[in-house]
């Protein structure tokens, strides 16, 4: 018999297979597996601009294969995800290549959620300064000095050159994964802490 939790990813792996269909030229390479600690699903994601390297030699890449990584306790737990080549972002680990999704996650969250927020990291729509979430504190340094110093030359500053942020195609959301979505999510009020009675 299978649990709420298998359950769960189950419905994950057929959402994340509806994105594909619906976004031929930039999802591929789809696959799945376990082990016994968490759940896997590996693709490859197409169009969406990152920079691997460190100042000043930056160099673009437009495809990225992904390991969203589903752990035990999930959805209580968050999705995980992490890029085979790891880019240059504040807020992915420039070793292991994971990849800091969530400011705070929701058990609504689902691999739609995780894949359109890990194309707004890496294409550099998202950062978060936050020591917490920060792994690679020389980007944060990088887009803090060419975003501030209009004196810079091009080599010198290679956020504006780059311009940032950087060209992505973003997924087509198909209208059935819209209403999955929404109803998914909990009202704003259910995220309050509930407070004492009188």
């Amino acid at each position: 018999m299978s649990s709420t939790r298998d359950r769960r990813i189950d419905n994950e792996w057929a959402l994340l297979a509806e994105l594909a269909r619906a976004n031929p030229g930039s999802l591929d390479d789809l696959s799945r597996s376990r082990d016994a600690a968490a759940d896997f699903f590996r693709l490859t994601l197409h169009c969406t601009t990152a920079l691997t390297g460190t100042p000043p030699h930056l160099h673009r890449v437009d495809a990225h294969v992904v390991e969203f990584r589903f752990p035990a306790w999930y959805p209580a737990v968050p999705i995980e995800a992490f890029l085979a080549v790891p880019v240059f972002h504040p807020n992915v680990h420039p070793d292991n290549g994971f990849v800091c999704l969530w400011t705070r996650g929701s058990t609504g969250d689902t691999i739609v959620t995780a894949l359109v927020r890990l194309q707004n990291v890496i294409g550099w729509r998202l950062h978060n300064a936050s020591p917490d979430h920060l792994m690679q504190p020389e980007a944060l340094a990088w887009l803090a000095a060419s975003s501030s110093s209009d004196h810079l030359t091009q080599s010198d500053a290679p956020a504006s050159s780059c311009h940032l942020p950087l060209p992505c195609t973003p997924l087509e959301i198909p209208a059935s994964l819209l209403l999955e979505l929404t109803w998914r999510q909990p009202p704003a009020e259910f995220r309050r802490r509930l407070s004492q009675p009188d």
